[in-house]
């Protein structure tokens, strides 16, 4: 190979793997609702599979969990206040960090899924409101106020969403006159 065309291949490849982020999200890998996972069952048995643990009292909320490789993250709302739960995968509460005011018109309870990259967690309420979060102990980093910071506007049922991250910014829908989706740089919270 020439020398040359080597020199340029590797620092191309160096630089693809060292923007390589780990984003567990909504629907898994690229959103697609695809799990290459092996060893499944080819048939239920007749009484449905065994229950290893259950989790009680995460509060209200119509979301699922996310699941990286060592632990799992959901959110409930209890007494009005969003609440982000991280659990490791025997169902042991490893932290739980209040977020703020959570959606209580129709249908009361959490709506967003947490969006995890690398050592932060991007997670919303039913108000809108953007919440970046650390994902070892779930600590504050930054938030957003949809109506207040971003102009957005609340729908009828609240806000629903996962934040979609791409690099180094983090996608949000306000749904406002002057900004419906937004780009927020996903470190600081700073409109991009």
């Amino acid at each position: 190979m020439n020398r040359k065309l080597l020199f340029l291949i590797v620092p191309l490849f160096l630089s693809l793997v060292a923007d390589a982020q780990n984003i567990y999200q909504w629907r898994g890998k690229d959103r697609l609702g695809i799990f290459d996972e092996s060893n499944l069952l080819k048939e239920w048995p007749a009484e449905g599979p065994t229950e290893i643990w259950s989790i009680d009292n995460i509060g209200n909320g119509f979301v699922s969990p996310v699941f990286t490789e060592k632990n799992f993250f959901i959110t409930g709302e209890t007494d009005s206040i969003l609440i982000l739960y991280c659990y490791d995968l025997q169902g042991k509460k490893e932290w739980q960090t209040t977020l703020g005011r959570e959606w209580m018109r129709s249908y009361p309870g959490s709506r967003s899924i947490p969006t995890i990259v690398d050592d932060l967690i991007y997670v919303g309420s039913g108000l809108g409101n953007l919440y970046c979060v650390k994902r070892d102990n779930g600590a504050l980093v930054w938030s957003k106020d949809l109506v207040k910071d971003l102009d957005g506007i609340l729908p009828l049922h609240g806000h629903s969403e996962a934040a979609l991250i791409d690099g180094k910014k983090v996608f949000w829908t306000v749904g406002g006159k002057v900004n419906n989706v937004v780009a927020l740089d996903r470190f600081s919270g700073k409109i991009i």
